[in-house]
């Protein structure tokens, strides 16, 4: 049974919206290879992560909450306290918690993330999928 917390199809319309921003940022990193001076690609790329980064904070805040797992008081913490849960993988929960101090970086100095971080960022998108995979996973878990 699912904890009453929950909202399994809350969680999944969120994991839904992750693969669609993430369909569209393959598409963003394959054109910014081709081009090396679209800055409007570049700034798409940028709040395409930035949104993608913030739908997985907010389905693991959620599940934290719905578990009545320790508040995170940072976005990094979100991570951390999903896998220690076991929620998450030790690797994928570090590499998400990279992502959330990413996150930070676009939302407060946007002005200092350089295409470079962002292009290298895009290379580590899988992260977000794998992240999608291990929560459906956890969510299919706690149905029986």
């Amino acid at each position: 049974m699912v904890p009453m917390g929950i909202d399994k199809e809350k969680v999944m319309l969120q994991l839904r919206r992750v693969e669609e921003y993430l369909g569209n940022l393959r598409s963003i990193a394959n054109k910014l290879k081709e081009t090396e001076k679209d800055v409007v690609l570049l700034h798409a790329a940028e709040r395409l992560l930035q949104i993608a980064i913030e739908e997985c904070l907010n389905i693991g805040s959620h599940i934290i909450a719905g578990l009545g797992l320790t508040r995170a008081d940072t976005y990094r913490e979100v991570f951390t306290r999903l896998k220690d849960a076991n929620i998450l993988s030790g690797k994928l929960g570090e590499a998400m918690e990279e992502f959330a101090s990413f996150r930070n970086r676009l939302v407060h100095l946007y002005y200092e993330v350089s295409k470079e971080e962002v292009v290298s960022k895009l290379e580590e998108i899988y992260c977000l999928k794998d992240f999608a995979k291990q929560i459906v996973k956890y969510i299919e878990s706690i149905e029986n």
